[in-house]
């Protein structure tokens, strides 16, 4: 966490909930990180304390079994995670999506059923189920349908890359339920873990955040109670849209954490790797880098605040969260490489954590929007 001389006032309860986050991160996750990192093992353990800490529903209110925080809270709370593992930031990113669309979209009913049991832990994380092998950055273009049968709808198709899938307690699912109408005919779903017709598909082997359990989710005549459906008939892409400004003030958050633990690695490593005669720290060229480092991450920290306040004014803050997404996530590229660069041939051993980080820090630049999707949405901002 930055302190408060970059601009921002953080409220006692923010500055509390940051540095809480933060103890627990380095006290509990940090230390197998690389571990889970290198045998591919998700966080499962942790659900229970994640929980208990209010990290799987931070913007669900008390009531409904969340913890109530704002945007800033979370964002704080995200980047405190991120330094201390990657992956479990990414499965509570995509947790708390799913956790507060159903917040803000469920009934009464359907809080009861799904969101209380999962804030309290019970239910393991929760999924957000849109990208399919054939439609990423554009998402009303999805293929998946569910047509109504009844008192059911028949769920068929697939989704791609989805985070915790296979330990999920339930998915937030989006298809079509008109396919001619469209981004219109989209519908919002909870699936339940274990539902008929529902096949998880294996892990991904991917360059890093290798702990997060990433798989696919395939759908064969699958019966989805009419009840299960989120919000009003054919609104789900509206529902989507609304999810992405507070997902990406998460992945920048992400990005933040990742880029202060590289950061730290590298300061470390400087002050003590001695090279004729004296500590690396001491030489110019080395110093200029971590100026720029650090003119980086506090540029990106400025950002994602500005972003999340927005969002806390209930402002739609599109470009503000994609600037943030988008600088935050190619500023932590070139931290990264920076600290590999200075570690010099034991920055590209998997005995420094700065190879993770490097690893780590690559996918930011394509999950939750691309960077050319969040270059889109900042120019027709500006253009009009």
């Amino acid at each position: 966490m930055r302190s408060d001389s970059l601009g921002f006032d953080l409220t006692d309860e923010q500055r509390l909930i940051a540095l809480s986050v933060r103890d627990f991160a380095q006290a509990r996750l940090a230390p197998g990180a690389a571990a889970r990192d290198r045998d591919g093992t998700f966080p499962l353990e942790f659900i229970p304390e994640l929980a208990g800490l209010g990290l799987l529903a931070m913007k669900v209110p008390v009531e409904e079994g969340g913890a109530g925080a704002d945007n800033v809270s979370y964002a704080l709370a995200m980047q405190a995670v991120a330094t201390a593992c990657a992956s479990t930031t990414v499965i509570l990113a995509s947790s708390n999506l799913a956790s507060k669309i159903l917040s803000d979209y469920g009934t009464a009913a359907q809080k009861e059923r799904w969101l209380v049991p999962y804030a309290a832990g019970r239910l393991g994380p929760a999924s957000f189920a849109l990208s399919e092998p054939g439609a990423g950055s554009d998402a009303a273009a999805l293929r998946a349908t569910a047509i109504l049968d009844g008192n059911h709808y028949v769920l068929d198709g697939s989704k791609m890359w989805i985070t915790s899938g296979a330990h999920a307690g339930f998915h937030i699912v989006f298809a079509k339920s008109d396919p001619a109408a469209g981004s219109r005919g989209i519908d919002c779903f909870v699936v339940e873990r274990g539902t008929p017709g529902l096949t998880v598909g294996k892990e991904e082997e991917k360059m890093g955040q290798r702990a997060s359990g990433t798989v696919a989710l395939y759908f064969d005549r699958c019966r989805i109670p009419r009840e299960n459906r989120i919000g009003p008939e054919r609104g789900g892409y509206g529902i989507a849209l609304s999810a992405l400004g507070g997902g990406r003030v998460g992945i920048a958050a992400l990005c933040l954490g990742i880029g202060e633990a590289a950061l730290e690695e590298g300061r470390r490593y400087v002050h003590e790797r001695a090279v004729f005669g004296k500590p690396l720290a001491d030489f110019q060229n080395t110093q200029f880098v971590f100026a720029d480092c650090r003119m980086d991450l506090d540029a990106a920290w400025l950002l994602m605040l500005r972003a999340a306040r927005v969002l806390d004014k209930k402002e739609r803050g599109a470009s503000e969260s994609s600037m943030a997404k988008l600088f935050a996530s190619e500023a932590l590229g070139r931290v990264v490489d920076r600290m590999v660069q200075v570690h010099g041939g034991y920055g590209y051993s998997k005995e420094y954590a700065v190879e993770r980080h490097y690893r780590d820090a690559r996918v930011t630049r394509i999950y939750e929007g691309t960077s050319e999707i969040q270059r889109l949405v900042i120019a027709r901002d500006v253009l009009g």
